[in-house]
């Protein structure tokens, strides 16, 4: 790559400009204005003279200067040649040699756009030794406010309004007022005053690096400099040495037109302090006119303090203000009452900056911040009072609306765009701040009965006379509109009740009703034919005197749950007719209770004599049909497994006495047939108990129970409490199977440890009772369900005329009770 030096510059440099001129038309032509032949730059002014899309480019780069300031905590790196200044970029990992201000350096890397004006970025650092500062560029305000001498070695004169120093950062921190404005230099030396508070006031000369800050957006917002060495701040005209011995200026004397005499510099002011707001505002006054101190001393000040204030007199909003100011108490004084004035008078500017006291009617309360304040009106204009929110504040949600307070506070002008000369001009607005909540004072509440009040209550009547009015129109048109319905429901009503009463008498069933004593209160004429009798004698006889004699007890007994309204299920009876027919009906009631009158049972009775006999006869087949299925496995399926077993112990016994290891494995297969020979007689048995028509169901009922005992491991007994009973076959069977499923139900799904079987006999009624201590159940939900196993047993017993109980609670084990009158196995034998 060549290499350009300042003396090959020089010589060349008419020729250089040629070569960009044309390089520049060139680029024009071919639309390729941003792109820059890759020669290194030799000079910080070819860099700054770049576009932010050219620095961008990272063109290469090759300087020798002096390290203008150097300061790794304020990410400060400033370099000057002999054309122009630059800032430095560098990554603390490049490991870079040891920098300090001053130091002469050859640094190599690129250029870059920067966020402000092009930087270079380092790749490497190369000391030379001691570097000289250049002779520094004398500046305006107006200069370096337009951010054209950033990084810049410059000078300029002006006042020292401040000299702070941050100890963070270690750095002072000069508030400097020149020509135009105000500029902040930072310097880390040593101080040409005795400390920084001696440096305010004086005049000095400044030299230093022009450093700009900026937005997001690339654009200047503020500038300061950083002052490399201690001879680069220099007093020019020093500060009184007492600044408090100069003599004092009376506050409505400030800013006033003077034709000679210094400017710029503190002057003195005493006053009264009035309030001080927070530890940088002050309001001070004296008989005549207040004033503005802005300062960042401390210290506590109390309204009726004697001070003396030291500062820069600068325009404030309406009256002068003092900037960057200090003060020291000189005495106690009384606390300054406030000057009684209204609206009128605070608009036209005499009250600016002082205490004032001002009557006005609260108009609301607010908050922002670290503020509350009231809106007021006083003499037909509006003006907030602020007060300054602390935690002990005092809220203002005590004060109503409408209620008379007086406000004291500084009355602070705002005197807006319209000014002119002349009496007649008043202040676009004002506002008044308070000290303390006791500024507030609470001269009357408001009245009760106000005019807001009253028109609230006029509209609340207007509002309930339209209501009044729109209700009645609406009531009557509800009244026809109901009128209208009740004539069409009365209508509907007859005709349904026309309609009703012939289903009710033309139904195929037999419909009727009964008071909850069983008293019959109607009947259908299907209910005349079923009994035989008419329907004179039926009604007001008892719903029992109709039923078999055998099944009154428990007919009562229905009666009084369906009375109650108990959920159950549809029931069956026998009913006997006038010449003594037995009549087997089943019947659905339902408990209708009327609002104002006894309640009544509703009932549909169906007659299901032949539907019975039916049942019967397939139930007949199905037990045949069972009792043939065992008698072929008993003795077809079980004999051919018994020789089967038996000619396999003799191919056993062969096989052992010619020493053959298979032999054992004989053995188990003659324990699998004899196994599977005794649970093929077990099924066998199952279908048809055969034991039953040998011996009778005392008999079977012993054998189940010991079978169970043995298949289930449980205690399963049977007892007889009664003579031997003489029960038709197939009465008998039925109750077997009762007893079959009851315990079966026990063991498998119960998980029982003890099931009691008890038979007995009284009156010619036959109590079968299965009862076991297992997991139990609730029996309404049972009644519900749709499992087969309890709705078979009720099916069967109603199929001999017997009645089925069920009990069971959970974790109480469950009884079930079957009773069979005889009489009944014979009206049944008779059907």
């Amino acid at each position: 790559m060549p290499v350009l030096t300042s003396n090959h510059l020089r010589r060349i440099q008419p020729g250089l400009g040629w070569f960009f001129c044309f390089w520049l038309l060139t680029a024009r032509l071919f639309g390729q204005t941003n792109l820059l032949p890759q020669v290194e730059i030799q000079t910080v002014e070819g860099i700054r003279q770049l576009t932010a899309e050219q620095a961008a480019q990272h063109l290469p780069v090759r300087l020798e200067g002096t390290l203008s300031f150097f300061d790794g905590n304020l990410f400060a790196c400033f370099f000057q040649d002999d054309t122009a200044g630059i800032y430095l970029v560098y990554d603390h990992a490049t490991g870079l040699p040891p920098l300090v201000t001053g130091q002469k350096i050859r640094i190599e890397g690129v250029t870059s756009p920067g966020e402000f004006a092009p930087v270079v970025e380092l790749k490497k650092v190369t000391p030379l030794g001691d570097g000289s500062f250049p002779t520094a560029k004398k500046i305006s305000f107006e200069d370096i406010a337009t951010g054209q001498e950033d990084s810049q070695f410059v000078e300029i004169s002006g006042i020292v309004r401040s000299a702070i120093l941050d100890p963070q950062e270690n750095y002072y921190h000069l508030k400097i007022a020149t020509g135009g404005g105000f500029l902040e230099a930072l310097t880390n030396k040593k101080l040409p005053a005795g400390n920084a508070d001696d440096l305010a006031d004086s005049r000095v000369q400044i030299r230093g690096i022009c450093t700009s800050r900026f937005n997001s957006q690339r654009q200047l917002y503020d500038v300061r400099l950083l002052v490399p060495r201690a001879e680069d701040l220099a007093i020019e005209i020093p500060a009184p040495t007492h600044p408090f011995d100069q003599p004092a200026r009376r506050i409505e004397q400030l800013l006033q037109f003077v034709p000679h005499g210094p400017h710029g510099n503190r002057v003195k002011v005493s006053g009264t302090v009035i309030y001080r707001r927070d530890d940088q505002t002050l309001f001070i006054e004296n008989e005549k006119e207040g004033l503005l101190v802005e300062t960042r001393q401390t210290g506590p000040l109390l309204p009726g303090d004697q001070v003396e204030v030291l500062g820069f007199p600068a325009k404030g909003e309406y009256t002068p203000k003092l900037e960057d100011a200090i003060f020291r108490k000189t005495a106690d004084g009384q606390v300054p009452l406030p000057e009684n004035a209204t609206a009128v008078e605070a608009l036209k500017g005499t009250y600016d900056c002082r205490l004032v006291r001002i009557e006005a009617t609260v108009l609301n309360r607010a908050r922002t911040g670290q503020e509350q304040f009231l809106v007021l009106q006083s003499g037909g204009f509006i003006f907030n009072a602020y007060l300054e929110h602390k935690n002990t504040g005092l809220n203002f949600s005590y004060l109503e609306n409408d209620s008379k307070v007086a406000v004291i506070g500084v009355c602070v002008i705002d005197p807006g765009n319209d000014w002119h000369v002349g009496p007649d001009w008043r202040a676009k607005s004002f506002r008044i701040l308070m000290r303390n909540p006791s500024d507030i004072i609470l001269l009357l509440r408001p009245p009760w009965w106000n005019l807001e009040k009253m028109l609230w209550a006029v509209g609340i009547l207007i509002i309930g006379v339209l209501f009044a009015l729109a209700w009645v129109a609406i009531l009557r048109r509800r009244v026809q509109k109901q009128t209208a319905i009740i004539f069409r429901q009365l209508q509907t009503e007859a005709g349904l009740k026309e309609r009703y009463e012939n289903l009710f008498e033309n139904a195929n069933d037999m419909v009727f009703t009964h008071d909850p004593g069983g008293r019959i209160t109607s009947i259908n004429k299907t209910g005349e034919q079923l009994l035989r009798r008419p329907r004179g004698e039926i009604l007001g006889q008892n719903l029992v005197a109709f039923v078999a004699e055998d099944q009154r007890e428990a007919a009562k007994r229905w009666l009084e749950q369906a009375s109650q309204g108990l959920e159950q299920t549809t029931t069956e009876w026998d009913f006997v007719t006038r010449s003594g027919q037995r009549l087997r009906l089943e019947i659905s009631a339902l408990l209708v209770k009327k609002a104002g009158s006894a309640s009544e049972v509703e009932c549909v009775a169906r007659d299901i004599t032949e539907r019975k006999r039916l049942e019967r006869e397939i139930l007949e087949i199905s037990n045949r049909e069972q009792r043939r299925i065992g008698h072929d496995l008993h003795d077809g399926v079980c004999q051919q497994l018994v020789a089967i077993a038996y000619r396999m112990d003799i191919l056993g016994d062969q096989l052992h006495e010619k020493n053959v290891t298979e032999s054992a494995e004989t053995e188990r297969i003659g324990a699998l047939l004899n196994e599977t020979i005794h649970q093929t007689r077990s099924v066998a048995r199952g279908l048809f108990p055969v034991r039953l028509d040998e011996s009778g169901l005392e008999s079977a009922l012993t054998e189940l129970a010991q079978n169970t005992t043995d298949l289930f491991k449980i205690d399963c007994r049977f007892q007889s409490q009664s003579e031997p009973l003489q029960l038709e076959n197939s009465a008998a069977l039925h109750l077997y199977y009762i007893t079959q499923e009851a315990v079966l139900n026990a063991a498998k799904h119960g998980h029982a440890t003890h099931v009691n079987i008890t038979l007995s006999q009284t009156n010619g009624t036959l109590t079968l009772v299965v009862a076991d201590d297992g997991s139990g159940f609730q029996a309404q939900v049972a009644s519900r369900s749709t499992g087969m196993g309890i709705r078979i047993m009720r099916y069967r017993a109603r199929v001999i005329g017997a009645t089925l109980d069920l009990k069971s609670q959970p974790n109480q084990g469950t009884q079930i009770t079957v009773q069979f009158n005889q009489r009944s196995q014979d009206s049944l034998e008779a059907k």
